[in-house]
């Protein structure tokens, strides 16, 4: 009796000891990605590159020409939008976020299928290791990962408009709360949606993983900036529709930026009470009716087709190829 209790109680020790399947999965992958020197060549690179991009779209000189008038003698006033403000970035933050998407597939769509590429798959399968542990720990941690790259282009945009604001006369200081407000609606959920679906459909077809990346980036592509620009000279507005559920947020920004339209006062007569005048326009809250919650529903469903993709899965190779 008591040679029993005590091998009981040793057993529970080791149990309660014993880390989680889940975060030994998830520590695994951590692991992984920061020993690759790609990795952080990669993340460097997109923030480097999403730096000059932010300043090369927000500098004050691609938002002049739009807002220029008749002063009240006669000359010509001139001002500029703020790319950093709420109503500049509804004009650019669509296509700095094709950059973090295209970067996106690569990151996660293959936290499954890797181990099949370089047949490690097999030898994994034969640890006691749970299947849901091994296919949500790779998901969760390349999450976590694009989580992070989403991070930096949100420092980007903070970064770049102070740096902005304290070299260029009249060019306000981003406002952290609306850009908070655009990251979390457009960004965040867009970088939920581009992971899921890549890491989901990849595990589901993995001998299809390029092509499934692919299509990501050309409908990623056409939807952000082929079909916006395309409607952007259309007088016609776009339908309620696709305004509130485009998940590349192209066709989102071009219905909110009605509100953001400048008419000028005509008591006006500076440049000063001009730049002040459209300071107090391009600053206004967001919009949220309509386009935020669904925003966040969309990203909400693609953790179901990881699940889905979860309780598909087989550990055999032979189900796989």
């Amino acid at each position: 009796m008591n040679i029993t209790a005590l091998t009981g109680t040793s057993q529970q020790t080791r149990a309660i000891g014993r880390p989680s399947p889940l975060l030994s999965v998830i520590a695994w992958e951590f692991r992984r990605f920061l020993a690759s020197r790609l990795f952080w060549f990669q993340a460097l690179g997109l923030f480097g590159f999403l730096l000059l991009m932010i300043w090369a779209l927000h500098a004050p000189d691609q938002f002049s020409a739009g807002v220029a008038v008749g002063g009240g003698g006669g000359e010509p006033l001139s001002g500029f939008i703020a790319g950093t403000s709420a109503g500049g970035l509804l004009h650019t933050l669509p296509t700095v976020l094709v950059m973090l998407v295209l970067l996106l597939p690569f990151l996660t769509a293959d936290g499954v299928t890797r181990d099949v590429h370089r047949r490690t798959h097999e030898l994994l399968m034969t640890t006691a290791l749970p299947t849901w542990a091994y296919v949500w720990g790779r998901y969760l941690a390349g999450l976590v990962m694009s989580l992070g790259l989403a991070l930096l282009l949100l420092a980007s945009i903070l970064g770049m408009g102070g740096l902005l604001h304290l070299t260029i006369t009249d060019y306000p200081a981003p406002e952290i709360g609306n850009v908070l407000l655009l990251w979390v609606g457009m960004v965040l959920p867009a970088t939920i949606l581009v992971s899921s679906f890549g890491f989901a459909l990849s595990t589901l077809l993995p001998r299809l993983s390029t092509l499934v990346k692919v299509v990501i980036m050309v409908t990623w592509i056409v939807g952000a900036l082929v079909i916006p620009l395309g409607l952007g000279g259309n007088t016609t507005p776009p339908p309620a529709w696709y305004v509130n559920w485009d998940p590349t947020s192209g066709i989102t920004a071009l219905g909110l930026l009605s509100s953001y339209a400048i008419h000028l006062n005509p008591t006006i007569t500076n440049e000063a009470q001009l730049q002040q005048f459209i300071l107090s326009v391009e600053n206004k809250m967001p919009n949220l009716a309509g386009w935020f919650a669904p925003h966040l529903l969309l990203a909400g469903l693609s953790l179901v087709l990881v699940l889905v993709a979860a309780l598909a899965f087989r550990r055999s190779r032979d189900v796989l190829h």
